[in-house]
């Protein structure tokens, strides 16, 4: 028989006739501030369950079934939520991870899709080949954590700190990245691996000191205002992307076509290896 107790009164909130909670079916419980640190919870059905301020560090959840689950303020510290189903589907909600401490959790190819992650401590958390399309990440932070091939179109990332990221191949397409600190971030590695795509995305006001975008996919995108100072944009696709105001101080631009970019106002004459096109006008 085992026992959820709330982890700081201890009392009890469910008591299971089995000897492990692996593949439980715990759909629709309450149990807010229960204590499963460490528990073994693959494969588990968590449907709709409120798991809000519970404690779920090193806790095992792979495969396990999260969606409409309200994890608010929840610890996942250290957690296996590889291939776990966050995301919603018709008549259920996506999980709600708002404020929830995450650091160092493993979500490899988690579906997270239009989840609420806003304000979420992820930092150094491997999210490789997830799927985030249209997440809400507001505020989330995830320095140093892995992105590798993950899924992030549409998906809503203002003001987060994804300093020293490793999103190499990730797609962040229409994404909103407003704000964001992306300072040392690698948006593209080895040549075996694939250059982040982030086509139409907005960059607007995002800090890119120091970042890898060699090769990166940045046609159409908003880096208005952005600040790339000694960032590596070497060969980067930049068709129709927008410029104006950007802070371009030791930035690399070698390879860079720059014929169709909006460059107003930005400090090119302090770039490095930029080929401007004599049209250009009102450059600084």
């Amino acid at each position: 028989m085992i026992e959820i107790r709330e982890r700081e009164s201890g009392s009890v909130l469910f008591t299971l006739d089995r000897e492990s909670l692996q593949g439980a079916d715990l759909r629709e419980l309450d149990l807010t501030g229960a204590d499963l640190k460490g528990a073994d919870l693959r494969s588990a059905i968590l449907i709709n369950t409120i798991l809000n301020n519970a404690d779920l560090s090193e806790a095992n959840l792979q495969y396990a079934n999260l969606q409409g689950a309200q994890l608010v303020h929840a610890r996942l510290d250290e957690a296996n939520l590889s291939k776990a189903v966050m995301g919603g589907k018709p008549g259920i909600r996506p999980a709600n991870l708002s404020n929830a401490s995450m650091l160092g959790a493993s979500l490899i190819g988690a579906n997270m899709q239009d989840v609420i992650l806003s304000n979420a401590r992820l930092k150094n958390a491997d999210l490789s080949y997830a799927i985030l399309q249209h997440a809400n990440l507001q505020g989330a932070d995830l320095e140093g954590a892995s992105i590798c091939e993950a899924r992030l179109n549409k998906a809503d990332m203002s003001g987060c700190n994804l300093s020293n990221c490793d999103l190499c191949g990730a797609h962040l397409n229409y994404a909103n990245m407003s704000s964001v600190d992306f300072s040392g971030a690698q948006f593209s590695g080895e040549e075996t691996q694939r250059p982040a795509i982030l086509t139409r995305s907005n960059l607007q006001q995002a800090k890119l000191v120091g970042a890898h975008l060699a090769k990166a996919v940045l046609q159409t995108a908003d880096l208005s205002r952005s600040d790339l100072r000694d960032a590596n944009l070497s060969y980067a696709m930049m068709s129709g992307a927008i410029l104006r105001n950007a802070n371009v101080e030791g930035a690399d631009f070698t390879g860079v076509n720059l014929g169709t970019v909006t460059m107003d106002y930005a400090n090119f004459s302090k770039s490095k290896n930029a080929e401007i096109p004599s049209f250009k006008r009102n450059l600084r």
